[in-house]
């Protein structure tokens, strides 16, 4: 279970080792931030207490960047990538989050205008990494556990840094919560009814995402049907493609580009290449299709790499996917050493049966993705294009029987 050294998680590890069954595995995570003066403290004292109660501890230290979103927003981010990395196949990770820092939480993303996904609050449950991360307290306030720390003399380490309001979650702690309690004292019961109910929605609209979602399916589980999306009223088109980007993407999507999404990408009158990015993800459209892709690693495109099929039926090709030998008794590519290459322009290439045309005239009469041609892996001899993976083979280097080449892109699904 994850261990900070103060009073909840202090509470939620002594409440697991005594109802531990015999026999029962249990082990602490404490991540060190090296955020503040007393980092190495907190760190020592969970060393101390986990010594005391006779628990293995793991300490993780981790580095925050310097930049990018609030400095508790990217202390979390490099906290749970901690946590998952830490985490073994089958492991539960217990977090000691209470109802109280529920409260906070929808008081915040109400704040900052959150929808259905941000209301329905902190989730008790979900997958992270190899294992699963549960939160047992979430119906327990505060003070409950206060009550419970009193009552057995735990120790537990007092952040300072919580007593400043100029964070938004202590402001909310200390300033607004409390003068909410003092006017309606039963203001945690109300607003968690609300909080199950606004979840319960959001859980119906993403079964009617999934079954939109369904009828509008391409070919590849990236894709979705733009003549099938058309047939979708205003709300549930919206609803259907803010799911499918979150759930890809597993993360919120921006409100503003999503709304901006249909007259942008589904429209008829917008370019077939037209994009809109979100995060680490871009949404396109070609060929009658919406595709969902993320940032793709780049290559070089000098790359020179000897590849001879009948030796090496896999080749892994640096950040691009891999290419792929088949043997066939139909007519195929000869077994020989080749190099393969990408694209420089002005490339042609005279595919069986076909006359000779130009490189990109032929990529143009495939049909492949526009974002994946510079990428495309060539087979060259010498400086004759020999085969383009995928598409066809040169003439010239046709035998029978031979070998099909296939590429599977960073993309393939």
């Amino acid at each position: 279970m994850g261990l900070s050294g103060g009073m909840d998680s202090v509470v939620l590890l002594h409440v697991v080792k005594e109802g531990l069954a015999e026999g029962g595995a249990l082990r602490a995570l404490h991540v060190n931030h090296g955020l503040q003066a007393d980092a190495d403290e907190w760190e020592r004292f969970c060393r101390d207490l986990c010594r005391q109660w006779d628990i293995p501890l793991t300490v993780c230290k981790v580095a925050v960047p310097e930049s990018g979103a609030s400095p508790e927003n990217r202390a979390r981010i490099a906290r749970y990538e901690a946590f998952s990395e830490a985490l073994e196949p089958g492991e539960c990770l217990l977090l000691a989050h209470h109802l109280d820092d529920q409260m906070e939480t929808i008081l915040l993303r109400l704040s900052r205008g959150a929808g259905l996904r941000g209301l329905s609050g902190i989730p008790a449950r979900r997958e992270l990494g190899k294992g699963t991360l549960l939160r047992p307290l979430l119906h327990c306030p505060r003070e409950e556990l206060a009550e419970y720390a009193r009552a057995h003399e735990l120790r537990w380490i007092e952040d300072d840094s919580n007593r400043n309001t100029d964070f938004d979650r202590n402001f909310c702690r200390h300033e607004i919560l409390p003068a909410i309690e003092r006017r309606w004292p039963e203001y945690r019961r109300d607003w968690e009814k609300s909080r199950e109910l606004i979840a319960e929605s959001r859980n119906l609209l993403a079964d009617l995402a999934e079954i939109d979602l369904e009828q509008c399916a391409g070919k590849a589980n990236n894709q979705l049907r733009i003549d099938a999306l058309r047939q979708l009223s205003a709300p549930r088109l919206h609803n259907a493609l803010r799911h499918w980007i979150e759930e890809k993407t597993g993360e919120p999507a921006n409100p503003r580009k999503l709304q901006g999404l249909p007259d942008w990408l589904i429209k008829p009158k917008q370019s077939v290449e037209a994009v809109i990015d979100f995060s680490a993800h871009s949404v396109r459209r070609f060929n009658g299709n919406l595709y969902l892709l993320p940032e793709l690693p780049p290559i070089d495109p000098k790359t020179r790499l000897p590849w001879n099929p009948a030796r090496e039926p896999t080749l892994h090709l640096p950040g691009n996917g891999s290419l792929h030998a088949t043997p066939t008794p139909d007519q195929g590519l000869a077994a020989k050493t080749y190099e393969i290459r990408y694209r420089q322009g002005g490339e042609s290439c005279r595919l069986t049966h076909r006359p000779t045309k130009s490189l990109k005239k032929i990529l143009n009469e495939s049909r492949l993705e526009p974002w994946l041609r510079n990428r495309l892996p060539l087979l060259f001899h010498q400086e004759e294009l020999i085969a383009i993976p995928g598409i066809g083979i040169a003439e010239s280097a046709t035998t029978t029987p031979g070998y099909q080449i296939e590429w599977h892109n960073p993309l393939h699904f």
